[in-house]
């Protein structure tokens, strides 16, 4: 029906697409102002609560940046006055604190100077200023031999932010003339070619401009930019892919036009339609974790991915239609055809995997498992206290580089323990409860320094260690680890710290390295359920498609061996490389999207092999000629893929480097082992009840399987 109507009435629904662009467009171009930064924390968390808690209970800012001031020469008073005079002329300033008057904010030769800068302002309005203040301080330091920095939680959310954009744009810029090279060679015209760039360029403005919109009712990530190039490109493109060449395979059968492409759409359409519904599935599993960079790249996802079914369902047919014999334009001299499949060629992996599966199949799952081994020994941990994700020469990354060289950084990022007291008791009974915990941490492992209110050492505190708010008593102790804030000793003592404390409503574990150690529990809390319900839904929807349910719980299988390898070597990769462990957003990113992926290709490929048996109800044969129709058509989609994920290598974030490694990785696996070895060799072992109902179809077919000896066994075809 609705093709029908698109057919008819092509120009019109071009025209519609066209505004829908424009529009779209003019919401994208205010996307990088409307996203955040940040989102590494659990909100639901003890260390989101605690911090609410200190601001009202003692005083504490807002939101902090550090000015960091380093010189060959001491930097004296003047400098200091100068600075912090500059300072507060911005808004929203709360207070200033330099080494005068926290000793821990001056280094021993008195060369690094921090002024420590509290905002009665949210993370966003903070971030705002930072470009200003970085302005304010350079003026003020202008013409002399001091060099200065503006570090802290929201300088970092800020130049993470900027850096996003660009990394974006630059992997885009990469991405987009390797895309036309492919595709030129693929189609052999430039028609074709243009036809899916076109598509690929409306569903990523479509999804910047939707990100706009939905920036003003939610906070929405900078991940969110990173998701919808990294998934829209995909899927877009690969979607089109495969529509145009089985409107191409029909045409050459000597089907006319318009049949062609009616037939493409109930057949690669209805693969396309049931791919896309896994991808969206997978990440709407990412909604789980309740956290602002999961939910910003699940929408991004979400978003393009359904632009990208609507586009394939109206515009590509409309296009397809309105050009007629022009859709292959402009057609590569001396080159065959890429998508002619030439039969008559035999493909000796292919009847490998055919004659000898149970061999083939021990083959490919025996690596897989080894590159998957380093999973068991995987270690999460989200940089929080650390610029490590920032590439060099970035002034917040500078900063803190500066004060971990110059300074005890450890000092400058404690760990908060606050005690609530109850109503009507006394400031002293609070104090005594903070002491007792106190002499609780000499049990601690890497537990460096400890301020307790009371004591002498509260002076060298940099924030106050008792307050009060509403008639209600606190007390803090504040407790340096003997490693950096994201460090293994730092996280280490953090979870000692929470086993001593358990789960009291009125205690509270707060500072950056909780902040870390919360999302990190929170990501591995969430990951059995975001998998189980990832393989549930793919289950069902799959269930739907083939009215079987051995072909799903195969791919679901599948699906896992290949995210499991890809993480394996990923983690192992990167520890060999740059000595860190990949973060924590990392393992749940790559798996929704590359299980939704995974899930294109197996529709795609079952699909035709299903049709192909409900014709001839011949196994072996279904499982061949599947392969030869699609198995060309999934190598030039994962070649697309894989340059695309490469493309966002050239990112200068560590975390979209990771990511796009993971997904390349992944999908090279599926593409050129797992879908051409693994599943025809698993689908031969199994037999044609893998395709449920359809094999009562082989009696009124003629019946019979490829290894009846009056059917003689077909030859497998070319991949």
């Amino acid at each position: 029906m609705i093709l029908t109507f698109v057919q008819r009435h092509a120009k019109l629904v071009i025209l519609l697409w066209a505004v829908v662009f424009v529009l779209s467009a003019v919401g994208a171009w205010h996307l990088n102002d409307a996203v955040k930064a940040g989102g590494f924390n659990d909100q639901h968390g003890q260390s989101f609560a605690g911090q609410d808690v200190n601001r009202e209970a003692f005083g504490d800012a807002d939101n902090e940046l550090s000015v960091v001031l380093t010189s060959d020469e001491t930097v004296g008073s003047s400098t200091l006055d100068a600075v912090e005079t500059a300072i507060h002329e911005l808004p929203h300033v709360e207070h200033v604190t330099d080494g005068r008057q926290v000793a821990q904010l001056e280094s021993d030769s008195g060369q690094t100077q921090i002024v420590q800068v509290g905002f009665d302002a949210d993370n966003t309005t903070t971030q705002n200023m930072v470009p200003t203040l970085r302005d304010k301080v350079a003026e003020a330091v202008d013409g002399t031999a001091i060099d200065s920095h503006v570090t802290g939680a929201a300088a970092l959310d800020y130049d993470l932010n900027i850096q996003s954009q660009q990394d974006a744009l630059h992997a885009e810029m990469i991405a987009f003339p390797l895309l036309i090279l492919v595709l030129l060679f693929i189609y052999r015209a430039v028609g074709p070619t243009l036809v899916t760039l076109i598509t690929a360029g409306i569903c990523l403005a479509g999804t910047q401009g939707a990100g706009t919109v939905l920036a003003q009712f939610m906070d929405v990530s900078n991940m969110y930019v990173t998701g919808a190039s990294l998934i829209g490109l995909a899927v877009s493109v690969d979607y089109c892919l495969f529509l145009i060449a089985r409107y191409k395979e029909n045409i050459h059968a000597g089907v006319d036009k318009p049949e062609a492409l009616r037939l493409a759409t109930h057949t690669a359409g209805h693969a396309i339609r049931f791919g896309g519904l896994s991808v969206i599935a997978a990440l709407c599993a990412l909604f789980i974790a309740r956290n602002m960079v999961f939910s910003s790249i699940a929408l991004a996802g979400i978003i393009v991915t359904t632009i990208a079914l609507l586009a394939l369902s109206t515009l590509v047919p409309a296009i397809i239609t309105a050009l007629g014999d022009r859709l292959f334009f402009g057609k590569l001299p001396g080159f065959h055809d890429a998508l002619v499949i030439e039969e008559e060629k035999d493909s000796p992996m292919l009847r490998t995997a055919l004659t000898k599966p149970a061999i083939v199949a021990l083959a490919v799952v025996v690596p897989l498992l080894v590159c998957a081994a380093p999973l068991a020994g995987i270690k999460l941990q989200v940089p929080v206290a650390s610029a490590s994700i920032l590439p060099e020469g970035k002034d917040s990354r500078e900063g803190i580089e500066a004060i971990q060289s110059e300074l005890d950084a450890r000092a400058l990022f404690p760990t908060s323990v606050t005690f609530e007291g109850a109503p009507g008791e006394s400031a002293e009974d609070v104090q005594a409860k903070a002491t007792a915990f106190a002499d609780q941490l000499g049990g601690v492992s890497n537990v460096d320094q400890v301020l307790v209110p009371g004591t002498p050492e509260e002076k060298f505190s940099p924030y106050p260690l008792s307050g009060s708010q509403q008639s209600v008593n606190y007390s803090r102790v504040l407790v340096t680890s003997t490693g950096l804030p994201d460090s293994d000793d730092a996280h280490e003592m953090i979870r000692d710290i929470k086993d001593l404390t358990g789960d009291q409503d009125d205690v509270y574990v707060s500072g950056a390295t909780a902040q870390g150690d919360d999302f990190d529990r929170l990501v591995e809390s969430s990951i059995p359920w975001i998998i189980a319900a990832v393989v549930l839904i793919s289950l069902a929807l799959l269930g739907w498609a083939f009215r079987s349910w051995r072909l799903p719980v195969l791919a679901v299988a599948l699906n896992g061996m290949v995210v499991s390898a890809a993480m394996g070597l990923l983690s192992f990769i990167w520890k060999a490389v740059t000595g860190d462990s990949i973060n924590s957003v990392t393992p749940i990113v790559i798996f929704a999207i590359v299980f939704g992926l995974s899930m294109d290709y197996m529709v795609l490929m079952a699909s035709r092999m299903k049709e192909e048996f409900v014709k001839t109800a011949r196994h072996r044969h279904a499982i061949a000629l599947g392969i030869a129709k699609t198995s060309r058509l999934v190598i030039f989609a994962a070649i697309i893929m894989i340059g695309v994920f490469l493309s966002f290598m050239v990112a200068e974030i560590s975390i979209v480097r990771e990511i796009g490694l993971g997904l390349a990785m992944a999908v090279a696996m599926d593409a050129l082992i797992v879908r051409p070895l693994l599943l025809p060799s698993i689908l031969t072992l199994i037999g044609p009840s893998v395709w449920g109902g359809t094999s009562t179809t082989t009696t009124e077919l003629g019946g019979g399987e490829a290894d009846d000896p009056r059917r003689p066994e077909p030859t497998p075809v070319a991949v």
